[in-house]
């Protein structure tokens, strides 16, 4: 019974994962936008000179944790097959990403995104293939 749960549960801890770092990020800018002095505020535009920076590093940073996210916690929540359920995982995040990476024409966050997740693919790989040949 628990298993079955547990099956039922991998689908959402995906979703999760995404909106997770998604509002981990408007956090962070938001957290970001409260340092930036009054007079660098024009008609509710933050102009301070740091915020530049911080906006395209948040816009790196948090699609890749996105992606750690999304293949990470369904394979956590999975009772067996992991790693198929990282690949699944990773095949359908690495197509929304491509999608969204194209058509917003941001390859360096595409880029980093796909790398994300596919370190984490293979980190769940990697650690599952050890453990199943650690006996032999």
């Amino acid at each position: 019974m628990i298993n079955a749960i547990r099956w039922v549960c991998v689908i959402p801890a995906s979703y999760l994962g995404y909106y997770l770092a998604m509002i981990g990020g408007m956090a962070a800018l938001v957290l970001a936008e409260s340092f930036c002095p009054a007079e660098a505020v024009v008609s509710e535009m933050f102009t301070a000179d740091y915020m530049r920076p911080v906006e395209k590093i948040l816009l790196i940073v948090f699609p890749g944790l996105a992606a750690i996210l999304v293949v990470l916690l369904p394979t956590i929540i999975a009772p067996t097959k992991k790693v198929a359920v990282a690949t699944i995982f990773f095949a359908l995040g690495s197509t929304a990403a491509i999608y969204m990476g194209i058509s917003l024409k941001e390859w360096v966050v595409l880029g980093f995104t796909l790398s994300c997740g596919g370190i984490t693919w293979y980190s769940i790989y990697a650690y599952h293939n050890k453990r199943k040949h650690a006996w032999k």
